[in-house]
């Protein structure tokens, strides 16, 4: 039987980095009320020759009839001719059998095709993918990854035959040409950093192509947690880079490539060119719904882009990889019809009327709205996915921002200790999260295996009198109006950025006015600046964000070791040192770097050096808890509380989708689900 296996949560992540290479079968149900001691990956083995290629099932392939009438119109090859040697097989999360056949609606808001919601069920295909119990990964995009002893190598086999949606091969040259002509182009990519290679690693980096299907990746150092990198954002572009395609914008191999900048008339070079019709400087996934020329490796493909109007469609890619255990080419579900709506209300309007299959984010404030309908009968189940999350919200106070005097207030310990007895977050759960959640610091879930006591329990007390205490210790002096001046005499007026169109932050602005108002009571004076995404990009990008509010990833099991944004200085989202980061990736000229501090530097390599670098996850997990008790001494960022219980409308008609799950950024939100075998109820 297909069940949806569900597991505890330590059980299945103290297993996250124990073997180089996780099999491809569901793991046994386990015991969920025994912990599970560290375990020790297994000794790794030298690269082999190229795998066999395993089992198939042994049916005839089948195909959505949509692709069986173009096959025989002749617009088409047989469907055992699109799909690769070794198809990738998926099997179903509940126990019904998928149908093919009709179109999935998706709602979002605003004009992100992307962020609201397509990326994690339309675009998200890595070289590893979690399993969907989230006990490790799997290889996803390729047959098999090889990791050599000192896990300094890695041997990536791919699958023969594979296409891109455009039925040409997808091999080693595809992959090649994201990292030697992208990545490692210094026109391109002056940092020669990705998010999977850190400047750490990015020195003495090598590709080598071994054969058509094959190709080995030498680090520098040992890169222990590797396969599961791919597995999240990080290891997105792999999938983005067909060279048959993207060549054309590239100088090293159009060498009239001028020509195509002055037909453009909107670029002024090869690079923003080729950054133009391919995946942005950041490898956005943005281009696969903004052009339908660019071949993707997605389930199903853009047809009809967004564009100015209220409406994207994708169908399904006729030479997608993946097939059910019966030899169903998936995906199942013919097409997608996403619409934007102008606000979150008329979006959800549109669910409960049953106009939508489903929405992401659904706004934990409609959550009694949600039940209420599902109890009156309208076509809504409700699924209570499991976070994967640390906290609510995490506040940042910007160390590296120009302005000398507030980044030597923001770097105190004790401003930031002030900051935090000063927030009554009982009434923030109660107003903003229906009461759910106890107040707590960004630290750890109590039953992961990076636990540390007293960290979520330290500074959450609502105490006005211990705040003004601290804040006293950085800001002894007031003004009639009962505000604390700085060193310099001048009244402190800290900007609280927010950003307000974040499908997934519907309740920062509510939560940054509530907190302004807490401040407000111990005198320090802050103001709301409520910004959409663009202008966010700007201000970040110029490292003059002085205070924000953000997510709370790094809570369960040993998501921290893969997603440590809030106990390592120096990450991408950690806004509390936001300039150190572009200065350790070596970031482009248009941002603002800040060469970090000693101090900071040593309390990084600690990550870097003592966990990223180790083979196996008894040291990772050693290393990450000493990494751990330094995050709880300097206390880099303040949170507000645990995450309340999830839970995810969706439309009767969809199938395919089990009760629970564990949902991150980590796992690819929905992608864990394999929205592929989602179908429509016949």
């Amino acid at each position: 039987m297909r069940k949806f296996l569900v597991l505890n949560i330590v059980v299945m992540l103290a297993m996250l980095l124990g073997a180089c290479q996780p099999q491809a079968t569901q793991p046994a149900a386990v015991d969920p009320t025994k912990a599970p001691e560290a375990t020790k990956a297994p000794e790794a083995t030298k690269a082999p020759d190229a795998p066999a290629a395993t089992a198939v099932p042994e049916a005839k392939f089948k195909e959505s009839p949509m692709l069986a009438d173009k096959v025989a119109a002749g617009e088409l090859p047989p469907v055992e001719d699109r799909l690769p040697t070794n198809p990738r097989v998926i099997a179903g999360l509940t126990d019904e059998q998928g149908v093919y056949g009709g179109q999935m609606r998706v709602g979002f808001v605003g004009t992100s095709v992307t962020w609201g919601g397509m990326l994690f069920v339309a675009a998200w295909e890595h070289l590893t993918s979690w399993k969907p119990d989230f006990s490790g990964v799997e290889p996803n995009l390729v047959e098999e990854i090889v990791a050599s002893e000192d896990v300094k190598e890695y041997t990536i086999y791919m699958r023969k035959g594979m296409k891109w949606s455009d039925g040409e091969p997808f091999t080693a040259d595809d992959l090649m040409f994201y990292i030697v002509d992208v990545v490692q182009n210094k026109e391109l990519n002056p940092g020669g950093t990705a998010d999977w290679l850190s400047a750490e690693q990015a020195e003495g980096f090598k590709a080598e192509k071994i054969d058509d299907y094959t190709i080995k990746l030498s680090f520098p150092k040992p890169y222990g947690i590797f396969q599961y990198v791919l597995a999240q954002w990080q290891g997105r572009s792999f999938a983005m880079y067909p060279k048959h395609y993207l060549q054309q914008f590239h100088k090293t191999y159009n060498a009239d490539v001028d020509s195509l900048v002055t037909a453009d008339g909107s670029v002024a070079d090869w690079v923003a060119l080729f950054y133009k019709y391919g995946p942005d400087s950041w490898g956005s996934p943005d281009r696969f719904y903004e052009f339908t020329e660019l071949p993707c490796l997605y389930p199903w493909v853009t047809t009809q882009p967004l564009g100015t109007g209220t409406q994207v469609v994708l169908e399904r890619n006729p030479y997608y990889w993946k097939v059910d255990e019966a030899g169903n080419q998936l995906p199942y579900i013919d097409s997608i019809l996403g619409i934007s709506y102008q606000d979150a209300e008329s979006r959800t309007f549109a669910m409960l009327n049953g106009d939508l299959d489903f929405v992401k984010d659904p706004g934990n404030d409609n959550r009694v709205v949600y039940h209420d309908a599902m109890n009156e009968g309208k076509p809504i189940q409700i699924m209570y996915p499991q976070s994967d999350g640390a906290n609510t919200n995490t506040i940042h106070f910007n160390r590296t921002i120009a302005d000398p005097v507030k980044a030597e207030i923001f770097a105190s310990k004790d401003f930031r200790i002030g900051m935090s007895y000063a927030i009554n977050r009982q009434e923030i759960i109660e107003i903003v999260h229906n009461g759910q959640g106890v107040p707590a610091q960004q630290a750890p879930l109590e039953d992961s295996p990076l636990y540390l006591e007293g960290f979520a329990e330290q500074y959450v007390e609502y105490d006005v009198a211990k705040a003004n205490e601290y804040l006293d210790k950085v800001l002894p002096e007031k003004n009639a109006a009962g505000y604390r001046l700085d060193k310099n005499g001048k009244e402190l007026e800290i900007i609280f950025t927010v950003q307000n169109d974040l499908t997934f932050g519907t309740t920062y602005v509510q939560v940054g006015e509530l907190l302004i108002g807490y401040w407000d009571k111990v005198g320090v004076k802050v103001l709301l600046n409520s910004i959409p995404g663009p202008q966010h990009d700007e201000n970040k990008k110029n490292n003059n964000i002085e205070a924000w509010i953000y997510t709370s990833e790094g809570g369960a099991g040993i998501t921290a070791i893969l997603d440590p944004r809030y106990y390592v200085p120096g990450e991408y989202a950690g806004y509390f040192g936001n300039g150190w980061n572009y200065w350790i990736t070596n970031a482009s000229a248009g941002e603002v770097k800040v060469e970090p501090p000693q101090e900071i530097k040593d309390l990084r390599a600690k990550y870097t050096d003592g966990v990223l670098t180790q083979p196996t996850q008894e040291l990772q997990i050693a290393g990450m808890k000493e990494v751990m008790k330094d995050a709880m001494e300097q206390f880099y960022v303040i949170g507000i509380s645990r995450m309340p219980v999830m839970y995810y409308p969706f439309n009767t008609r969809l199938g395919g989708i089990p009760e629970t799950w564990y949902d991150g950024w980590l796992e690819g939100v929905q992608k864990i689900l394999y929205p592929e075998q989602w179908f429509l109820r016949e």
